[in-house]
């Protein structure tokens, strides 16, 4: 079991839960070659992903979600048989979870009374006085009493991706990124949509290519 504040437990109890952890994923990392052209890529197929690890069937189910984004670069995308491409697409799934439970501990505050205890001077039957210990009153104190609560996590999605030029072989851009969902399907697509994102930012403002 996992303890929690109360603040965290809110955030990840129950179905409500899983949006809280849409920022958790990784954010997107890209890399654009000095030497790519855009006018020079206009064709463009995709080869296929490799499965996440345990997860047969899970690459050609990211490279469709991933493909279809593909056309907010405006690339023309056509079949992996076809010979006249201008650069091949391939990648691979890093991560691959559903959604799952699990019980964490919640400390939640609980309020208790206790009594205030105070020494007083009495007087002893043979005329001394003496100090006893007598209840003067009582005191509100918060406490944690720690419960069971489930905690539903997220589905996850990660990938990593290249565009290598049909012609010399050369790297022209590769992404990477994961990104969660209320299931498989819609992380894949955040994953893939944060990724194709990322790389469309930067395909807008290229880095000029330097020469010696």
């Amino acid at each position: 079991m996992i303890r929690m504040s109360p603040a965290c437990a809110m955030l990840g109890i129950g179905f409500l839960g899983i949006t809280a952890f849409m920022g958790c994923a990784t954010p997107a990392v890209v890399f654009v070659s000095p030497n790519y052209n855009a006018q020079q890529i206009k064709r463009v197929s995709v080869s296929g992903f490799n499965d996440a690890p345990g997860q047969p069937g899970s690459g050609s189910m990211v490279a469709d979600v991933f493909e279809k984004y593909l056309f907010n670069l405006h690339y023309e995308i056509v079949d992996p048989t076809q010979t006249q491409v201008d650069a091949v697409i391939s990648g691979s799934v890093s991560e691959l979870t559903d959604t799952s439970e699990q019980t964490v501990m919640v400390d939640i505050p609980q309020e208790e009374t206790e009594p205030v205890y105070q020494e007083v001077a009495v007087q002893g039957r043979r005329g001394g006085i003496r100090m006893v210990t007598e209840q003067t009153g009582s005191q509100t104190v918060m406490t944690d009493q720690s419960v069971p609560e489930t905690e539903t996590l997220p589905a996850r999605v990660g990938l990593s991706v290249r565009m290598v030029s049909a012609k010399g072989g050369e790297l022209l851009w590769s992404g990477s990124g994961s990104a969660d969902g209320m299931d498989i399907s819609s992380a894949a697509d955040a994953a893939a949509s944060k990724v194709i994102d990322a790389l469309q930012k930067r395909l807008a403002n290229p880095k000029p290519s330097t020469s010696n």
